[in-house]
């Protein structure tokens, strides 16, 4: 969504240069109805989600699908914290959580995570946790393959007694 209200911002700048970068986000406002907490300009994007922007923001856009819909059984989110498609800047896990937890709040129960372009631990950790079962980070069971193993990184060494 940053994504998004940046390169509208951007746009009605070059439609209408005597427009400041405010009062291009002053329109993207009036369009589309969406003000991002936090934000007065494009510089304002690269610092990273506050927490207002999942607890309102988040919130309410699901909440006016679910509406929209009007039956939540039929709504699967798509989620996405990569750099695919949009080529955006990639979420930290906590910014995933926070999407995930403000959705359900807000009424979602079903959700597709599209990962970039595989699963890391951090997301399977956020996501194993939130849908019921936390994965256990164990070198001999399951490794999501975006994630180097322990053992791949210490050069092998077996660890000494007591380690």
């Amino acid at each position: 969504m940053y994504g998004t209200v940046a390169r509208w911002v951007q746009k009605i700048a070059e439609w209408n240069p005597t427009l400041s970068e405010q009062d291009c986000f002053a329109v993207v406002k009036a369009w589309f109805g969406i003000e991002l907490p936090g934000v007065n300009s494009l510089a304002d994007m690269e610092l990273g989600f506050p927490d207002e922007f999942f607890d309102k923001i988040v919130y309410q856009e699901t909440r006016r699908v679910l509406e929209a819909i009007g039956d939540d059984n039929k709504v699967i989110a798509w989620v996405s914290t990569g750099r695919k498609p949009h080529a955006g800047d990639p979420m930290p896990a906590r910014d995933l959580y926070r999407i995930l937890t403000a959705s359900a709040r807000a009424g979602l129960k079903r959700f597709l995570f599209h990962p970039d372009p595989d699963l890391g631990a951090a997301e399977w950790s956020v996501i194993s946790r939130l849908c019921g079962k936390s994965w256990r980070e164990a070198p001999g069971g399951y490794w999501p393959s975006d994630t180097p193993l322990p053992n791949s990184f210490d050069g092998g060494r077996k660890p000494r007694d007591g380690e």
